[in-house]
């Protein structure tokens, strides 16, 4: 059975693929189409009639496996292609948004779920509120590829997407283990483990994204490393640091995305190879974690959706985040316009789902349903709301903007 599911995806994969140029213009994206099949697929082999989040407690190893892998890639190569030397009006947009928008995201968030849900409980709420505030730039893939929208907020709402998980999972995998403490699930001392997971994977990440981008220059100069070998580099390196940190007692997560921090590679060349090939590989495991996700998760949880769940995503997607976007953009150069179409692409998608594979590695799932149901909702609400509204978005925004720049 197993290689049949195989079969099935990397069939699904061709047949977008395939189409996917006719498919996109009509704003139907790779993680909507992988979802559906998953999810359709699940029905002849039984998934949709289990107990609630039996799916996952029996196949969880399978799910999250490839899934960390995919997380290890993204958040390396989000990390190792930013050139900070080119993008400085996307950087202070970027900044606004991390340093001011995220905190204040999550804090509201958090606010929010204990107001509409008062039993969840105030740890439980802000892991939701953790795993829901990343956003995901492959939902909203129009936003990047259309070249008239302005520079500076395409390319800020895709460096606040690559690198605000990475600035999430330390918060999230330390509120993780302390709720795994209160349960008796923990390791003991959750705190030391938390401190040691988060400084091992931060030193070896540091370390080894120095030397080998120091290697890597070095071999750039020397010219001793084949074309073909550059496109690899990403890929083997965001493996090679996640493998090591988790070896060593680290968080592997939190490893790749100091890594790609620290690697420093100067040649352009070499960046564009390693981001060209490692978009291309990560979006292959992007789309067997959508596959996974509608095949697995949708299946396990969604007799466990209550109008709550509807209430907190509706208002996550259209009302938190872009009101605390508006707020940290107060007294910058953009128009209402902008603030709008930003705080409207935060869409949540990949992080999410893997941030809640991981916590079931580590908790229970058992006496956490909300936690997983809510997530599955504004996952499955953002993944048709931001992939049905990208295109025609961006293209309501570059008129605008082009209306207000001839009257004026």
């Amino acid at each position: 059975m197993f290689e049949w599911v195989i079969i099935l995806f990397l069939g699904s994969g061709l047949i977008y693929g395939l189409q996917s140029r006719r498919l996109q213009r009509r704003s139907i994206s790779s993680p909507m189409v992988m979802v559906l099949a998953g999810a359709l697929i699940a029905l002849p082999l039984g998934i949709w009639h289990e107990a609630p989040l039996a799916p996952l407690a029996d196949r969880i190893h399978f799910a999250t496996g490839f899934a960390e892998m995919t997380l290890a890639i993204i958040l390396f190569l989000d990390a190792a292609v930013l050139d900070y030397r080119k993008e400085r009006p996307a950087l202070r947009l970027a900044n606004r948004l991390l340093l001011v928008g995220l905190p204040l995201t999550i804090g509201v968030t958090w606010a929010f779920i204990i107001g509409i849900d008062p039993t969840i409980g105030i740890l439980p709420a802000l892991i939701l509120a953790l795993i829901v505030s990343p956003t995901d730039a492959a939902l909203g893939q129009p936003v990047f590829e259309n070249k008239k929208v302005p520079d500076a907020v395409r390319q800020g709402i895709n460096i606040e997407s690559g690198l605000n998980d990475g600035l999430v999972l330390p918060v999230f995998t330390t509120a993780v283990l302390f709720e795994a403490e209160l349960l008796g699930e923990g390791p003991g001392n959750w705190i030391r483990e938390a401190v040691m997971e988060i400084s091992i994977g931060a030193g070896v990440g540091i370390l080894t994204g120095i030397v080998i981008g120091y290697v890597v220059n070095h071999a750039v100069t020397h010219r001793t490393i084949l074309d073909r070998f550059e496109r690899l580099l990403g890929v083997l390196s965001a493996l090679f640091i996640y493998f090591l940190s988790e070896k060593l007692g680290g968080n592997g997560f939190v490893a790749a995305f100091a890594g790609g921090l620290a690697l420093n590679i100067t040649s352009d060349k070499v960046r564009d190879a390693i981001e060209s090939f490692g978009e291309a590989e990560s979006e292959l495991l992007t789309m067997l974690t959508f596959f996974i996700f509608g095949l697995l998760v949708v299946p396990a949880v969604y007799g466990l959706w209550t109008w709550q769940m509807v209430v907190f995503s509706v208002a996550s997607l259209v009302v938190l985040r872009p009101v605390c976007v508006w707020i940290c953009m107060i007294g910058s150069p953009y128009s209402l316009a902008e603030k709008l179409y930003i705080g409207w692409f935060g869409p949540r998608g990949i992080a999410s789902i893997i941030y809640l594979l991981i916590m079931a590695t580590m908790i229970d799932p058992s006496g956490h349903e909300t936690i997983y149901a809510a997530v599955v909702m504004i996952v499955c609400i953002s993944i048709i709301a931001h992939g049905l509204s990208a295109a025609p978005l961006s293209r309501a925004l570059v008129t605008h903007l082009a209306r207000t720049s001839k009257s004026s």
